[in-house]
């Protein structure tokens, strides 16, 4: 049976509604401390209805994902076609960084903690990645002896953590001009090694 616009209208706001009373309590009290309990009082929903749109906890950070997803494996890689390697790769830098300025210091902090599985998930946006170094491969800029893979979790590795440093001191610098940096900085490093 078909669902009906309003009830998938109503469908789609009950859930943002979860999701936003989630995240509010996160923001309060840290991931660890939220409970499906508590985010079901402040949703005025059941915790039947929570489970309706949500397998876990942790399946609500899904919702900040989706996006960034659909955007870095498919919007941005059309808009950088065309540039050279290098370009291409400051302007993922900088898409990457946009992305944490835009989810917020404090929705960032609710992200980062060791439950988050979707961290460790291969998705759009490292695919994304591993397109535009193998482009610096063809290039010839990058050398062919580096693994790809590998390359992707190192610079993984180093964005999220020039994010992390940026929640650990307040959002008090320009994270998008320290990710170029560091980001540019470790590209220098590889085509070298």
């Amino acid at each position: 049976m078909l669902q009906s616009k309003s009830s998938y209208k109503k469908s789609a706001l009950t859930k943002e509604r979860i999701f936003q009373s989630a995240l509010s309590i996160m923001k309060e009290v840290g991931y660890q401390g939220a409970t499906i309990r508590g985010i079901c009082a402040k949703a005025h929903v059941s915790p039947a209805t929570f489970y309706l749109y949500y397998e876990s906890k942790s399946d609500l950070l899904q919702h900040f994902f989706h996006n960034s997803d659909h955007y870095f494996g498919n919007d941005l890689y059309k808009r950088i076609q065309g540039l050279d390697f290098r370009m291409q790769y400051r302007e993922y830098v900088l898409a990457y960084a946009q992305l944490n300025i835009d989810t917020g210091l404090e929705s960032m902090r609710v992200l980062y903690n060791p439950e988050n599985a979707w961290f460790s998930d291969y998705r759009p946006m490292q695919a994304t990645l591993e397109l535009i170094l193998e482009n610096g491969r063809r290039s010839g800029v990058l050398p062919s002896s580096l693994a790809i893979e590998d390359c992707v979790r190192t610079i993984f590795i180093t964005l999220r953590g020039v994010c992390f440093d940026w929640c650990i001191y307040d959002g008090s610098y320009d994270l998008a001009d320290v990710m170029v940096r560091q980001g540019e900085l470790l590209l220098e490093g590889l085509i070298r090694s």
